[in-house]
C-alpha cells in the first residue's frame, strides 16, 4: 500500500503551496490559504490520503483523514 499525504504550507515566495508528502515541489500554489485548503482536500479524498494544514510557522494546525482505513474506523465506532 502506497501511504502519502498531502499538505498545505506556507509557500516561500508568496501565498501558499500544496505539495504530496516527500515532493520537493508544490502541486500548486494558491494566494489564500483558504482556496489551498479546498483543492488539497480534493486531492486526499480523490487519493484517500490525509491532509495537514499547517501555519505559518511549518507546525501543523490540522489534520484530516481520507483514507480507506480511517473511515473503516470511523465506522466501527
Amino acid at each position: 500500500m502506497n501511504v502519502s499525504s498531502r499538505h498545505v504550507i506556507s509557500s516561500l515566495k508568496k501565498g501558499w503551496s500544496v505539495r504530496k508528502s516527500g515532493a520537493s515541489r508544490a502541486t500548486r500554489t494558491f494566494e489564500l490559504k483558504e482556496d489551498a485548503i479546498a483543492y488539497a482536500r480534493e486531492l486526499a479524498i480523490k487519493e484517500h490520503v490525509d491532509l495537514y494544514i499547517h501555519r505559518n510557522d511549518g507546525t501543523v494546525s490540522h489534520k484530516d483523514s481520507y483514507s480507506s482505513d480511517s473511515r473503516q474506523a470511523k465506522a466501527h465506532k
